[in-house]
């Protein structure tokens, strides 16, 4: 990506997507491209309502708003994906929040990295987290894309 001003990603010979570093990283149109171009969290779910470019992806015990990648409708499967860099350790209940426990922690020198437990699932998000407990990690809704689940192969 650092030599390259426009970047076509190929999966076995067929055209994901084409465009800028910047919006192949910002603005995935596959699950391909943004597996490919980034770390990521991801939330499989259900869809239980879609309007006007989002959906809201519904798990056990969560409910959070995302933007749509693909066609979805009401009581599809679905995957939410966001980067690690985009989620956010927050202070108490609020829109795109999920309450959380903190698992384990990293420190990487420039940041800290750390995992938390959502039910079965297991998020990392940057930023200084509480020594141990339960905490609110916030998902922004235009940084959550929403994609259809895959077909079966």
């Amino acid at each position: 990506m650092a030599m390259s001003d426009r970047i076509l990603l190929l999966n076995f010979g067929v055209i994901e997507q084409q465009g800028t570093p910047e919006e192949m990283y910002n603005r995935p149109q596959t699950q391909f491209t943004a597996e490919f171009m980034g770390s990521n969290n991801h939330l499989p779910g259900k869809v239980s309502q879609v309007a006007d470019g989002r959906a809201l992806l519904e798990g056990e015990g969560w409910r959070l708003w995302g933007v749509t990648r693909g066609e979805l409708k009401p009581g599809d499967t679905a995957t939410g994906i966001i980067r690690l860099e985009r989620t956010q350790i927050a202070n108490g209940a609020a829109d795109n929040r999920v309450r959380t426990e903190l698992v384990t922690g990293m420190f990487l020198g420039d940041r800290r990295e750390n995992l938390f437990k959502l039910g079965e699932l297991r998020l990392r998000c940057y930023g200084n987290a509480p020594a141990a407990g339960e905490c609110w990690l916030e998902l922004p809704r235009e940084s959550l894309w929403v994609f259809p689940a895959a077909a079966p192969a």
